[in-house]
């Protein structure tokens, strides 16, 4: 199953590489244990130092798990292990470029989402949009980052209630960004609640009434509002409120 390796790459990553490999393709499934630490040395022909490190990457990466005084382990690859990556990769470079990236990602897969919404839905889905609804309604006025949040779990219910894990794994680190924008956003013009509020009603009512063409064309109405504050938010009046909040990267 496993080569012994030469000396040309990293070799606890060349050891990472077989192990995934093996994962991967099955040879090893969720729950299985793999060979010891004495063993991999044997089997790959290097020091225990390097198992040691190889051990720590793919323990990092979520793929195994070291139980003390039993061995080593397959772990069930969760869906966390991507996301959190990806979230973590766009909040450490998020900058006015990206906010205006992640909005023609948005425009791109938002009012599909809201068709796929309309068709697919469950009562499950309606309740859990709807509750976003009610509580973007009471949310205090000034309490822009909850106001963020509120709009972020709208679309993520959304994207749920496509019916389709894909979408929300894909989806889903793009969309911890908002409560960051959407909160200065909502800080920086009083009035993107109220609009905000009337779209996500008549957004939440098509969906609900499964008529996913006039979803997609209320969605992609509101995307374009959206664009647009952001916009406005990123203009070089608005900069020095952006980077006190360490949102975006100094230029």
């Amino acid at each position: 199953m496993f080569k012994k390796i030469g000396k040309k790459e990293s070799l606890s990553e060349e050891v990472v590489k077989q192990i995934e490999e093996a994962i991967i393709e099955g040879e090893y499934s969720s729950g299985d244990k793999i060979p010891s630490e004495k063993e991999m040395c044997e089997i790959f022909n290097v020091s225990r130092t390097v198992i040691r490190e190889a051990i720590q990457k793919l323990s990092a990466r979520g793929l195994i798990e070291i139980r003390k005084g039993n061995g080593i382990y397959v772990k069930d690859y969760a869906e966390k292990y991507v996301t959190d990556s990806m979230e973590l990769f766009l909040e450490l470079n998020l900058n006015k470029e990206y906010i205006m990236e992640v909005m023609e990602v948005r425009k791109l897969f938002g009012p599909q989402l809201a068709k796929l919404a309309a068709q697919n839905r469950t009562e499950k889905d309606l309740a859990n949009i709807e509750e976003t609804i009610e509580e973007l309604k009471e949310c205090p006025a000034n309490d822009f980052k909850k106001e963020g949040e509120i709009d972020k779990n709208f679309h993520l219910h959304i994207a749920e209630a496509c019916e389709n894990s894909i979408i929300v794994i894909m989806l889903k680190p793009m969309y911890r960004l908002m409560p960051t924008i959407r909160s200065l956003v909502y800080k920086d013009n009083l009035s993107v609640k109220s609009q905000a509020l009337d779209y996500h009603k008549k957004i939440f009512k098509k969906i609900k009434d499964q008529e996913p063409s006039e979803a997609y064309n209320l969605m992609k109405d509101h995307l374009k509002v959206a664009e647009k504050h952001s916009r406005q938010l990123i203009k070089e009046s608005h900069l020095d409120i952006l980077k006190s909040e360490n949102i975006l990267s100094s230029e």
